[in-house]
């Protein structure tokens, strides 16, 4: 049986790396980067958009409370 060298694998696109290293470029650290740059771009949306949904739901009711009570 042949046994592998201690390895990792690039957080980016899967491809064996030596051990404690997390990419296999710095092409693979600059997409990954950007990656992550976007997905918290896409939750702050997200979580904006929520937000003002919440507060739209909630001066709907109180106002179909006020005027219609």
């Amino acid at each position: 049986m042949t046994r592998l060298p201690e390895h990792g694998h690039c957080e980016n696109c899967g491809d064996p790396v030596a051990f404690g290293e997390h990419f296999c470029s710095d092409k693979c650290s600059g997409e990954y980067s950007d990656d992550v740059r976007e997905a918290k771009r896409l939750d702050n949306r997200f979580y904006i958009i929520m937000g003002i949904a919440i507060v739209a739901v909630a001066a709907a009711a109180y106002a179909i409370k006020t005027f219609l009570l």
